[in-house]
């Protein structure tokens, strides 16, 4: 994946280690952009060179009907909306028959699958069923409690994927350094792609002045990510995490052919421009793009 990727201008070029990375949560915490606006802007984007490095929209499930007709009113030259839709646990097969219901302006391409997890029968049910959907991917979410208890070990095999979450707006809610290498580490050896959500603002780790809270970065996530596929010591995963230099991630990712993309897929941000931001300062995106 090492190279650029042209979009329609021709102008600017996205990395293409970085095309559809970041997935357009904008109707999520902390942005919480309404849904007219959101799908508003993510049709406008269309017209933008950063939409190269922009994955789908993704809408709760309750928000689909809306957002077909919302997207049934704009100008979008025969294209269908692709949507990543974010489904409560215990309501996969409602979502996919609404799916097949959304016409020419929606098209769900991916699932986020919540499950229950404070009762282990009931969230190993809901992988199961989950492992029987074809024809679109799914990825469940488990917290690090359904990781500790081996929840990777039903995914594996199965075709499905992780969503992982990596912050909050509490301290708790953000995995420590040595939690997510862990995951990251055994995600790979499963074989399990993944996405990530929640806190991933800028590409390198850092602490908000104003709440205090350290956050991943993720570019630290992409370059830990290489070395599992590497099958580098968990500790070398785990220090990568708490890199907070720029200068040593850039250069792997300079150098980085971009195969940690088989494995971290792409992460939800409510802001696609924040992150796209935040490399462009670091030099991996051109000047201009955002």
């Amino acid at each position: 994946m090492s190279g650029t990727v042209t979009t329609d201008t021709g102008a600017r070029t996205v990395p293409a280690q970085f095309t559809g990375f970041f997935d357009d949560a904008a109707t999520f915490p902390p942005g919480l952009a309404p849904l007219e606006r959101a799908v508003v802007d993510h049709v406008a984007r269309w017209a933008n060179p950063l939409v190269a490095a922009v994955g789908p929209a993704v809408l709760a499930l309750k928000d689909l009907p809306e957002a077909k007709r919302i997207a049934s009113g704009l100008d979008r030259g025969g294209r269908a909306i692709e949507v990543s839709a974010v489904v409560p646990a215990g309501q996969l097969q409602a979502a996919l028959d609404l799916a097949e219901e959304l016409g020419p302006e929606l098209r769900v391409v991916s699932v986020e699958l919540k499950t229950d997890p404070a009762d282990r029968h009931v969230w190993a049910a809901q992988a199961r069923e989950a492992a029987a959907v074809e024809g679109v991917p799914v990825f469940v979410e488990l917290t690090a409690g359904q990781v500790a208890a081996g929840a990777l070990g039903l995914l594996e095999g199965t075709g499905l994927r992780l969503k992982y979450r990596t912050g909050g707006i509490e301290a708790h809610l953000f995995p420590t350094p040595e939690q997510l290498a862990s995951v990251l580490v055994e995600a790979v050896a499963a074989r399990l792609p993944f996405k990530l959500t929640a806190g991933l603002h800028e590409a390198v780790r850092y602490t908000n002045p104003a709440t205090g809270l350290t956050h991943h970065g993720f570019l630290n996530i992409a370059m830990a990510t290489g070395a599992a596929r590497a099958q580098e010591p968990a500790e070398r995963v785990a220090a990568l995490l708490t890199e907070s230099e720029p200068a040593p991630l850039v250069e792997l990712a300079r150098v980085s052919d971009g195969a940690w993309r088989k494995s971290f897929t792409s992460f939800g941000t409510c802001s696609v421009a924040e992150p796209a931001e935040s490399l462009e300062k670091l030099g991996l995106f051109p000047p201009g793009l955002v």
